[in-house]
C-alpha cells in the first residue's frame, strides 16, 4: 500500500510542475526519511549541475524545516502552501497538511527571474536581483543588501513582512497581501500598493501609489513620502483626507473577524469595503486582499492540481492483486 501511495504523490508532483513549464525539467525535494525524491534539501538541488536555469523544483511539504539555501540559478520553486491545519488553518485544502517551510533562502542576483509559489520562510534578496515574483507565500523579506538597484519585484497574494530598508528598488508591486510587522521600502520608486490589508503602524515607503488598501493598525503614514493615497480605508485616523479615503471605520464592520488566520480578513456582509475600491475600466472592486478579479487565496495554495482527500483501505489481504483507492483533486486556478 505504501508503494501505491508514493506513486500517487509522484504522479501529482509531476502534474504540478508540468503545469508551470512543459519544457523545463522537474525535480522533487523531500527531506522525510524513507521517501524517495531527487534531493533531500533545496540546497542540494540548487548546487547540482543537472539542475539548470529555468527548471522547476517542487518542494514537498514535510514535518522538518528545510535548511539554509543560497539560490544562484533562475528557478521556479513550488511549495504546498501554509496554514493547512489546526485552529488557525484552513482544513481540507491539502491531504498532506505539512507546509513547505525553510529557514532562510538567500536569493543571489544570478537567480534573477525566479518565481516562488506556496512556500513559507525567510527570504533575503541580494542587491541587483531583478524580475522576482513571490506569490501565495508566507514569507519575511528582511533586507536587500548593498547599493545596486533591484527592478521588477512582485509580491502577490502573500502573508508578508517586507523590510527593504537598505534597498534601492524600482517597479515594485505589492498586491492582495496581508502585510504585518514591517513594510519598509524607503528607497523605492514606482511602488504599487493595491488591495492589501496593512497591519503596520508606521510604513516607510517612497514614491508609492496606494489604492484599495485597508489599514488596521494605529499609527501614521508620515514615513510614506512622494506617494498618492486613493480609495483606502483605515480603522484609525491615519490616512490623508480626500481622494475617497475613509478614516475611523470600525474593524468589526469590515471583516468577518473569525475563522482561520487569513480567512478572518474576508469582508463581512454589508462591509463598507465592498465596492469601495478605485474604479478600473468600469469595474469597481472591493478594498482589501480579497478584492479584484485576482484575490488572495487561502493558505497560499499554488495554482496547480492538488490532492485534498485520499481514501485507501486500512488493510489489504496478502492474496489481493489490487486495491481500491479514492483520490480527490482540485485545480486551484
Amino acid at each position: 500500500m505504501q508503494q501505491k501511495l508514493h506513486y500517487l504523490v509522484l504522479l501529482v508532483a509531476a502534474i504540478f510542475a508540468f503545469s508551470f513549464s512543459a519544457s523545463a525539467k522537474v525535480w522533487r525535494v523531500n527531506n522525510t526519511a524513507g521517501v524517495s525524491a531527487d534531493f533531500a534539501q533545496i540546497s542540494a538541488a540548487i548546487s547540482n549541475s543537472q539542475v539548470q536555469p529555468g527548471d522547476t523544483i517542487y518542494v514537498e511539504g514535510t514535518a522538518t524545516t528545510y535548511g539554509y539555501t543560497i539560490l544562484s540559478k533562475r528557478l521556479v520553486l513550488i511549495g504546498t502552501g501554509y496554514l493547512l491545519s489546526g485552529a488557525t488553518g484552513n482544513a481540507g485544502l491539502q491531504f498532506n497538511t505539512n507546509s513547505s517551510k525553510f529557514s532562510t533562502l538567500d536569493v543571489d542576483s544570478l537567480a534573477s527571474g525566479s518565481t516562488f509559489v506556496g512556500l513559507e520562510g525567510n527570504i533575503r534578496l541580494s542587491a541587483g536581483v531583478d524580475n522576482i515574483t513571490i506569490t501565495r507565500c508566507n514569507v519575511i523579506i528582511d533586507r536587500i543588501s548593498g547599493g545596486l538597484k533591484s527592478e521588477h519585484l512582485v509580491f502577490n497574494k502573500c502573508l508578508l513582512s517586507l523590510n527593504m530598508s537598505s534597498a534601492l528598488a524600482d517597479d515594485v508591486q505589492v498586491t492582495n497581501c496581508y502585510i504585518n510587522n514591517w513594510f519598509h521600502i524607503p528607497g523605492g520608486n514606482n511602488v504599487l500598493v493595491r488591495n492589501n490589508v496593512i497591519n503596520v503602524s508606521s510604513p516607510n515607503i517612497s514614491n508609492g501609489y496606494f489604492a484599495n488598501n485597508i489599514f488596521i493598525s494605529s499609527g501614521n503614514v508620515n514615513g510614506v513620502v512622494n506617494s498618492s493615497f486613493k480609495y483606502n480605508i483605515s480603522v484609525y485616523n491615519m490616512l490623508p483626507t480626500g481622494n475617497n479615503n475613509q478614516n475611523s471605520v470600525p474593524y468589526a464592520n469590515i471583516f468577518v473577524g473569525s475563522g482561520s488566520a487569513d480567512g478572518q480578513y474576508q469582508l463581512k456582509a454589508g462591509s463598507p469595503a465592498i465596492g469601495a475600491g478605485e474604479p478600473v475600466n468600469g469595474v469597481t472592486p472591493d478594498c482589501g486582499m480579497f478584492g479584484t478579479a485576482d484575490p488572495y487565496r487561502l493558505s497560499g495554495i499554488p495554482p496547480v492540481p492538488t490532492i485534498y482527500e485520499l481514501t485507501v483501505p486500512a488493510t489489504v489481504p496478502s492474496s489481493a492483486t489490487s486495491m481500491t483507492a479514492t483520490v480527490s483533486t482540485r485545480s486551484n486556478n
